[in-house]
């Protein structure tokens, strides 16, 4: 099985595992942008992954003087 690494294919995938389909995400904006399923899916409140963006480890050592 190909999994697609693209970030439009996953919101598809979670759009579509909910129930909704191209014809619900069309009242958002064109199918082949990534902000229309983006939309769709944050109306409906319907969590999905941030942008593929480096987070920073907030575990750092932040020690104060006493």
């Amino acid at each position: 099985m190909n999994k697609s690494n693209r970030r439009i294919d996953q919101l598809i995938a979670i759009a579509l595992d909910c129930g909704f389909g191209n014809e619900d995400a069309k009242d958002f904006g064109k199918l082949t942008k990534t902000a229309t399923w983006e939309a769709m899916l944050e109306t409906y409140g319907i969590p999905f992954p941030e942008d593929n963006v480096d987070s920073v480890d907030s575990s750092v050592d932040t020690e104060e003087s006493d």
